[in-house]
């Protein structure tokens, strides 16, 4: 019976070896398919925040270049409101100049001038009709007599516009087209464009 008590001994130790070196195993495997489940959902961890990272880094820069191009939009609305009234003062103080110049003696000089330089490359007939301002129309009238020379209220800065009916001719030299003109020019020069 001794020998019975000492083979069950031995058989119940290499059970137990047995489930010993089992349970290490499966122990060891657990743990390596732990080892690999957490590497594997690291991976994916890294994964998914590289994407939820790039994507935010996507939405930072989108509202970012949004708001730089609002606030170059917006700036530049500005430059242009304020060059437009810095032009259109500059305008307004030349026109008062215009006006001034208008009443001298050496304005009467320059439109006497102006006519007769019209005069000279063509020639005016009885039907030519010399539109001026109301205040320049009597000087007018006296220098030449035998053309009509009519008030225009479109001109208020001086000048004059000859029209030639027979020929179907204008020649606008009105001190109120040449400043439209380099107003217009001024405004388009490309210095002055954004």
């Amino acid at each position: 019976m001794a020998d019975d008590i000492e083979k069950i001994a031995r058989f119940e130790d290499t059970i137990n070896k047995e489930a010993d070196a089992e349970i290490n195993s499966m122990l060891s495997e657990a743990k390596k398919n732990a080892d690999e489940a957490v590497r594997s959902a690291c991976e994916r961890y890294q994964e998914k925040s590289s994407d939820i990272i790039s994507d935010e880094i996507k939405k930072m820069k989108s509202r970012y270049e949004r708001t730089v191009s609002q606030k170059s939009f917006e700036a530049s609305r500005e430059v242009i409101a304020h060059r437009n009234e810095a032009v259109e003062q500059f305008f307004s103080e030349l026109e008062k100049k215009l006006i001034a110049y208008s009443s001298t003696e050496e304005y009467k000089e320059y439109l006497a001038k102006e006519i007769g330089e019209i005069n000279a490359e063509r020639a005016f007939t009885s039907s030519v009709k010399i539109y001026v301002r109301s205040t320049d129309a009597e000087g007018v009238r006296k220098l030449y007599p035998d053309v009509c020379v009519q008030a225009d209220k479109k001109i208020k800065l001086g000048g004059a516009n000859v029209f030639y009916p027979d020929e179907g001719i204008c020649i606008d030299k009105t001190l109120d087209n040449l400043f439209e003109q380099q107003k217009a020019e001024f405004v388009n020069n490309a210095f002055m464009r954004l």
